[in-house]
């Protein structure tokens, strides 16, 4: 490398002869930004020595006549006449830049990117688009021998920043605070290591250095915890896109499950209410005189055995319609009074058939007509009735109605095995039932309050339970507003 005496012109021939080492290093980095970019990983190393043995020669010969032979400071163009080098680094950027080619029509034609194909595109045509500029001037001046086009290579930076800006208003693909705070680090370094250049003072020399190294420290320590910021934010979004996916195919299984239930509920009910019928012929002497008790007993025992999974198949049924929201309500303006009646009269003989007393507690005066669903009142209340004697050893079970300016309450009291206020807040869920009832009745399915609870909200009301512990008894209360606010739907 020839050195001049002018100090102006060996500051020229310094900086023309680096260009070449920083021009490498742009197309390396773009490489390397593009690839990170789509594969959201590292080059591996295998990549990362190609790349070094590339980049090798210039670096080791940036210094010597293969870089630049000689600079004519006595010509007012101040020509240089560059070596070998320099047609070497215009192959490497070329392939690098087709890299960067290779690696958007690998995008294009792969099905591993989808939804993510149009900012990588965006961004790869924004980076070439930069690269085909930057190149423009030497490309062009070594064809037409006039430099002075290069300045037209100025123009790629504003069209990449436009395409990355694009991108990341558009698509987030860069996290700009995680960004603004890596630019804000590097140009406050940058500031105070330029001030080292400038102070002569030995003590602000030091001082300078001293804050430059704390600055340094401190700004790691900040893009680091962003980093780790990042990292978790993307670790819960994932987490949270995988739950989103999981919660969706839970749905579409709880739905295809609510479908086979309620096919299989329709194919059950048929058989049940045959068997049902004909057993009930039987008893009553349609096909002849019984004369033999045990089979009469066991006729009966199979009558209630079919009751209860007519019950079970008319639960889950209910179930699967009220999961589907299929339920349909037939509104009809009605006193409750003689609802509750015939439910009583109908419960009587099974309440002393069991040793236990049912009362019926009308209200002082009459209540005025109410819109309601007969049959599904009918179906919640005569669901508590039997629970109640069923779960009742002594005393009875009392039936009331209570009335205030806006809502009736149907109050069914007993005397039987109380609820814990940890078991009563779960009560009327699916498939809930609490260890005492498990004991006494082992073939509950746990649906029914359930089921009671969705048709008494449809009612615009609510049910609940109260009971001051185990062995002390309930009250299931059923509240029904005067005035049904569901009765248009």
């Amino acid at each position: 490398l020839y050195l001049w005496a002018s100090d102006k012109g060996e500051n020229i021939m310094f900086v023309w002869s680096i260009l070449i080492f920083f021009e490498i290093l742009i197309y390396a980095t773009a490489l390397y930004f593009v690839y990170y970019f789509i594969e959201e990983r590292d080059f591996p190393l295998s990549i990362k020595a190609g790349l070094f043995l590339l980049i090798a020669p210039i670096i080791l010969l940036v210094a010597t006549q293969y870089n630049l032979q000689y600079y004519d400071l006595t010509n007012c163009e101040r020509e240089a006449s560059e070596g070998a080098l320099w047609e070497y680094t215009y192959y490497v950027e070329a392939l690098f830049a087709t890299l960067i080619l290779a690696q958007l029509i690998y995008v294009a034609f792969s099905k591993r990117f989808i939804g993510r194909k149009k900012e990588i595109t965006l961004i790869c045509l924004g980076m070439l688009a930069f690269l085909v500029f930057f190149a423009w001037g030497n490309i062009i001046g070594s064809i037409t021998g006039d430099w002075s086009l290069g300045q037209y290579g100025l123009f790629g930076m504003p069209i990449f920043i436009a395409f990355l800006g694009y991108s990341i208003v558009k698509f987030q693909v860069l996290n700009i605070k995680a960004l603004a705070v890596q630019v804000l680090v590097a140009a406050i370094v940058i500031m105070i290591g330029a001030q080292l250049f400038f102070v002569k003072t030995p003590l602000v020399q030091a001082l300078t250095f001293f804050t430059l190294l704390c600055v340094l420290v401190f700004g790691v320590m900040l893009i680091r915890s962003m980093k780790r910021e990042i990292e978790s934010k993307e670790q819960f979004q994932s987490l949270s896109v995988s739950l989103e996916k999981a919660n969706d195919r839970l749905e579409e299984l709880d739905k295809q499950k609510s479908e086979f239930i309620s096919i299989a509920s329709h194919q059950l009910r048929t058989p049940l209410t045959a068997i049902r019928g004909y057993i009930s012929l039987a008893l009553e002497g349609s096909y002849g005189e019984i004369n033999n008790n045990e089979i009469t007993d066991i006729f009966h025992k199979i009558y209630t055995i079919d009751l209860r999974l007519s019950q079970l198949v008319e639960d889950l049924l209910n179930v699967s319609k009220i999961e589907a929201g299929k339920v349909q309500y037939k509104w009809e303006e009605v006193a409750l009074e003689p609802i509750i009646r015939e439910l009583y009269d109908m419960f009587i003989a099974l309440a002393q058939k069991k040793g236990l007393s049912l009362a019926f507690k009308e209200p002082e005066t009459p209540l005025p007509t109410m819109t309601l669903d007969v049959n599904k009142i009918k179906e919640i209340v005569s669901n508590l009735i039997d629970n109640s004697i069923k779960y009742t050893e002594k005393g009875g079970v009392t039936i009331s109605i209570e009335s205030t300016p806006t809502v009736v309450r149907v109050v069914i009291a007993d005397t039987g095995i109380g609820i814990e206020p940890e078991d009563a807040a779960k009560l009327f869920q699916k498939f809930i039932r609490t260890e005492t009832t498990k004991m006494m009745d082992a073939g509950g399915s746990g649906l029914g309050l359930f089921v009671g609870k969705s048709f008494v909200e449809a009612h615009g009301g609510r049910i609940f339970v109260t009971s001051e512990g185990t062995g002390k008894g309930s009250q299931f209360i059923i509240e029904l507003p005067l005035i049904n606010p569901n009765k248009n739907l």
